[in-house]
């Protein structure tokens, strides 16, 4: 009884803070690059995020881009939240082949998922996944998968939980020569001491270097 109860009171609050939200327009001047809708807030709707490109142009990386993520309300759609630090620019993306940075973003488990990689070179990436809920009234970071991977050469992987301060780190190595010997693979997992869970506002995916305790080596987010 009291867990339905406090599911209850859940609802009302996002219904109330939805009641009081702006509609959401379209801005002008801007270029849509991606729509995806799910389910955030346990309510049963489906939100909506969109992607935008704006019509301010830095050096070589592109345009900003602005994400946006609406509730619909009475048929209407709500601006919930508006965002322009956490995707990168929208060339933004190295030596990539393709039109554009490499950007996914999908609503999973009440959380939002975005994907992005830079091509360094044609073997060489570095691809950024992080994980956004929203919780104690404004949106988090709760995890990150950053792969820094060569093709023929290796894969480093950085994986990490902010609520439960959980880091994983792996070191892979790899050689399209069956013939030459590879150091094997090896791996570190540790609790660190993150302040508080970082915020989505003003975070920058691969932004971040850490040192790893009682070592020499940094991990990255």
């Amino acid at each position: 009884m009291m867990r339905y109860l406090a599911l209850l009171l859940i609802l009302l609050s996002f219904e109330s803070v939805a009641q009081m939200l702006p509609d959401f327009v379209p801005p002008i001047g801007r270029t849509k690059v991606l729509e995806t809708k799910g389910d955030l807030d346990k309510d049963g709707i489906d939100e909506v995020i969109f992607v935008y490109n704006t019509n301010k142009r830095v050096d070589r990386t592109g345009f900003t881009r602005e994400l946006y993520i609406c509730k619909m309300l009475s048929g209407k759609l709500k601006l919930w939240k508006k965002n322009t630090s956490i995707l990168w620019n929208s060339e933004d993306c190295g030596f990539c082949t393709d039109n554009g940075i490499d950007l996914s973003i999908v609503i999973k488990n009440n959380t939002i998922i975005t994907q992005q990689t830079f091509w360094h070179n044609t073997r060489h990436t570095s691809k950024h996944k992080n994980i956004y809920r929203y919780q104690n009234n404004d949106w988090f970071l709760i995890g990150s998968t950053y792969k820094d991977s060569y093709n023929c050469g290796y894969q480093h992987t950085y994986d990490i939980n902010f609520s439960t301060k959980q880091v994983h780190v792996g070191y892979d190595n790899e050689d399209c020569e069956d013939s030459v010997q590879l150091d094997p693979a090896t791996e570190k997992n540790f609790k660190y001491p993150f302040k508080s869970i970082p915020k989505m506002d003003g975070f920058t995916p691969g932004k971040t270097e850490l040192k790893i305790p009682n070592s020499n080596q940094f991990f990255y987010y």
